[in-house]
């Protein structure tokens, strides 16, 4: 199965007296790009963090979002770390002077250091703080799982269907071909007659014979088709495949899309134009969704 890398994954739980809720978003990107915005007790762990995170997604912009709830009336008291104040107001005199700024320091500035306020899990054994933080994360990334393989599914069923429309159109343009060669041989017979009525049939029928002939041969795309349809099979390999087949997928579409400017540079029938231009159609609709496969 394919994953698509929009997503979304929660998980809430009890960490050392306090409930913490865990959400992690992504949308497609590139290469895998990892964002944290957590508490400030939280900050320590975020090697871990992105350890978990690499451990299940290759690509996708990875945004995760963690929070303390107020704990009620029971829950614990935040810690005041008055030392830390006094040195973070130190610390922005210092910067203000430096700076020739407004040395005016208000509680909203101290309070944005998170080393002056923290919950008391902050004074856990690291390792037993994480053992308890751990599973949360855990549990929202199989979360986000889900929702990435419901998203793939969808997408994969609406691509299989653009590519079974494609390969109509191209059975169209195959089954076109012959009738381009005789139609043109006709245009082009009926229109040197009319030029020419005292040249003898038989020279004008030679004539007519060798331009039909280098006409087919430049306008012939049974190569073009054989390797369209190799593409299209290919592809679908790679959907059934799954995994992280997204950038192979994106290589097959490119390759699709040549073979289809080609045979529509060679095409000289207006029915053979309107199927490659509805070929291309599918194509870009495909290339809108495979941007989004992992």
């Amino acid at each position: 199965m394919i994953r698509s890398m929009t997503g979304f994954g929660r998980a809430e739980g009890p960490v050392a007296g306090r409930r913490l809720a865990v959400e992690i978003k992504t949308v497609n990107h590139r290469f895998l790009n990892f964002f944290s915005r957590v508490p400030g007790d939280l900050q320590r762990f975020e090697g871990q963090i992105l350890a978990l995170v690499k451990a299940r997604l290759q690509r996708g912009q990875v945004n995760v979002f963690a929070a303390w709830d107020g704990g009620g009336a029971d829950g614990p008291a935040v810690a005041v770390d008055l030392e830390a104040a006094r040195q973070a107001a130190d610390a922005l005199r210092r910067i203000a002077e430096a700076a020739g700024a407004d040395s005016t320091i208000t509680l909203d500035h101290l309070l944005a250091f998170p080393a002056v306020t923290a919950a008391p899990a902050a004074g856990l054994d690291p390792d037993a703080f994480w053992a308890e933080l751990e599973p949360l994360f855990r549990t929202a990334l199989e979360d986000l799982d889900g929702f990435r393989v419901r998203e793939g599914a969808d997408l994969a069923a609406d691509v299989a269907g653009r590519l079974g429309a494609i390969a109509t159109l191209v059975d169209r343009v195959e089954l076109r071909r012959p009738e381009v060669v005789r139609e043109y041989r006709e245009r082009l017979a009926r229109r040197v007659r009319e030029l020419a009525e005292e040249v003898p049939s038989e020279l004008l029928d030679d004539r007519v014979a060798v331009e039909v002939a280098v006409m087919a041969d430049r306008s012939d795309v049974s190569e073009e088709i054989v390797r369209l349809r190799s593409h299209l099979a290919k592809f679908r390999e790679l959907l059934d495949r799954g995994g992280v087949v997204g950038r192979k997928l994106d290589f097959v579409l490119q390759e699709m899309n040549r073979e289809t400017n080609t045979i529509g540079s060679k095409a000289s029938d207006a029915a053979v134009g309107e199927a490659v231009v509805e070929i291309k159609a599918e194509l870009e609709k495909i290339r809108e969704q495979v941007q989004n496969v992992e």
